[in-house]
């Protein structure tokens, strides 16, 4: 009886074990169920924002597409697409589009011109008091490590203002910890800066308002910022006040002409401004879309010229 006893036992402790197996597989099954439901239902949802953020960019293009102004000005309420889309009800999901001038911006990869060979000096110029006026030090180092990163050659650039040479070449790149070839060639990206000489994380992030890498080496003075007109000339030297009295000035009337921009001569010490190249107007614009849809999140960007509806770069994070 006694050996029955510990049979019966053994039977009934192997039955409960089984059980609480049965019972955590059953728990783990409908947990991984569950899990893969969510799963689902995140990428789902994630894949919807996918194209509304596509369809965002898409609509923030057909706003520049409207406008036909002879002048860009972000400020002005007769500018639409300054306005941007704002958590905007599409379906279960919500977009939201910003549109920005890029041409109020200096362009890093005019610093060369097209042929990849001739340093624009003019460009050059904007880039050190760019940097100047940021407080960042070392500019003359920083602006030649720009022009050998993307002129086609390699001869370490030697700055005719200075007669030094602080750039860096391939030999500079592959002997780093980590080697990279000299781009010799335009920036593609901001991103891509940090692989240049000098350039850290921080001081892109610092530099990224206002700086772009597409348009031209002309800087449209209605979007310009106070940093990028005081960066234009230093003969004569745009003072923060000048630049100041140029932005009040533009968001009481844009300048819609090259004529208008005659004004600027009132300004004391700048009548010699207008030798440098100005616009009135922007061809490239970056189209930001954000879109969510439940759990599910994506953004989009794309850099566009207006007219032509030409499209330069496209990115889906």
């Amino acid at each position: 009886m006694k050996i029955l006893r510990q049979e019966s036992g053994m039977v009934l402790l192997l039955v409960l074990v089984v059980i609480t197996l049965l019972a955590a597989l059953v728990t783990e099954l409908a947990f991984s169920t569950l899990v893969d439901l969510r799963l689902t239902e995140t990428f789902r949802d994630s894949t919807k924002a996918y194209y509304l953020a596509k369809g965002g960019v898409r609509a923030g293009s057909s706003i520049l597409q409207r406008d036909s102004n002879s002048y860009d000005a972000p400020g002005d309420p007769a500018e639409l697409w300054s306005q941007g889309i704002a958590q905007y009800p599409v379906g279960d999901g919500v977009v939201s589009v910003r549109i920005i001038d890029l041409g109020g911006m200096i362009n890093l990869n005019a610093l060369v011109n097209t042929n990849g060979s001739n340093v624009n000096p003019t460009v050059k110029d904007r880039v050190k008091r760019l940097f100047d006026n940021l407080g960042i030090n070392e500019g003359e180092t920083l602006t030649a490590a720009l022009i050998d990163w993307i002129d086609e050659d390699d001869r370490v650039y030697i700055d005719p203002d200075t007669n030094r040479a602080t750039g860096a070449e391939a030999s500079y790149y592959l002997q780093r910890e980590k080697p990279v070839n000299c781009k010799n060639g335009p920036l593609e990206s901001l991103e891509e800066l940090q692989l240049v000489r000098e350039f850290s994380a921080e001081l892109v992030q610092r530099i990224a308002p206002y700086v772009t890498l597409y348009g031209n080496d002309k800087i449209n003075v209605n979007s310009a910022s106070a940093e990028v007109l005081m960066a234009l000339s230093a003969d004569p030297e745009i003072t923060r006040d000048a630049a100041e009295s140029i932005i009040a000035r533009r968001e009481k009337e844009p300048f819609k002409t090259i004529a208008a921009l005659a004004w600027i001569n009132s300004i004391p010490g700048l009548s010699n401004l207008l030798r440098e190249p100005l616009q009135v107007t922007s061809s490239v614009y970056r189209i930001e879309a954000w879109a969510a849809v439940n759990d599910g999140a994506r953004q989009a960007e794309a850099i566009v010229v207006k007219d032509g509806n030409q499209l330069l770069y496209f990115k889906v994070d």
